[in-house]
């Protein structure tokens, strides 16, 4: 693999009140600039997964984590991480659009604000690269005053992406980002998911296995919050290693 982008070491994570781990001795590498892609039968652990990569548990409760998460060397599971700070370096797109209930510039000007970018000039034109780099910009240049809810489903989903890439994150995690989409948007998601790893790594759960395949560059197979079996892409669904990949990839169980 190339450089890392995260290293996961003996990852182990409990829910509130929980007795039982969601996810158990997760050992994973990221490669940089790569995009993964995690996949797995329903309820296997790739949400939960995915999202103690940018701690976001830790807004819904007392969850506990076990293990090592390495971002830039240093383990963004101890207590002093600054959690606001990981997100904006670590962002998210969730499986629904959820843009803010207001105008389209403010949606993905709302991150460079909180970042302290105040001059108008400036604004506009990382929210104008912004939306161009999230493949939006053609479509909503004209109305950028117009409510952020008034977009069509893909479009709220590629405004999520614009806002989240405005404050040029290092890392990029899609929690099933296309499920609720007609196979029109679906597709413009998978082409700027592409693109968007020329300049990040993307992690994406995904339940489809076709998407996996167009769009990933390593894929990771999950099995009752265990990781079974990670590797390119092509060796995975082709050659996988593993007995349980190969009955999930060959449709005996999902």
């Amino acid at each position: 693999m190339s450089k890392l982008a995260l290293e996961v070491k003996n990852l182990s994570f409990y829910y509130p009140s929980a007795s039982q781990a969601s996810i158990q001795n997760i050992n994973l590498e990221v490669p940089q600039n790569k995009t993964l892609a995690l996949i797995g039968p329903s309820g296997c652990g790739k949400s939960t997964l995915l999202r103690c990569f940018n701690r976001i548990h830790c807004l819904y409760g007392d969850s506990r984590y076990e293990g090592e998460i390495y971002f830039e060397g240093k383990n963004i599971l101890k207590k002093k991480t600054d959690l606001i700070t990981l997100r904006t370096r670590i962002g998210m797109i969730f499986q629904k659009p959820t843009p803010f209930p207001m105008s389209i510039f403010e949606n993905v000007a709302y991150g460079l604000k909180l970042q302290g970018v105040k001059n108008k000039i400036e604004l506009l034109a990382k929210v104008q690269k912004a939306l161009k780099n999230a493949s939006l910009w053609g479509e909503v240049k004209d109305r950028l005053d117009h409510s952020a809810t008034a977009l069509s489903g893909g479009q709220q989903q590629r405004l999520c992406i614009a806002r989240a890439i405005a404050i040029e994150p290092e890392i990029l995690l899609f929690d099933e980002p296309t499920s609720a989409l007609d196979p029109i948007s679906t597709q413009a998601i998978e082409e700027l998911i592409k693109e968007l790893k020329k300049n990040m790594s993307i992690i994406i759960v995904t339940h489809n296995m076709q998407q996996a395949s167009r769009v990933s560059d390593y894929t990771a197979f999950m099995y009752l919050g265990r990781l079974i079996e990670v590797g390119k892409t092509e060796n995975i669904f082709q050659h996988p290693k593993e007995k349980l990949t190969k009955e999930y990839i060959n449709g005996k169980f999902g």
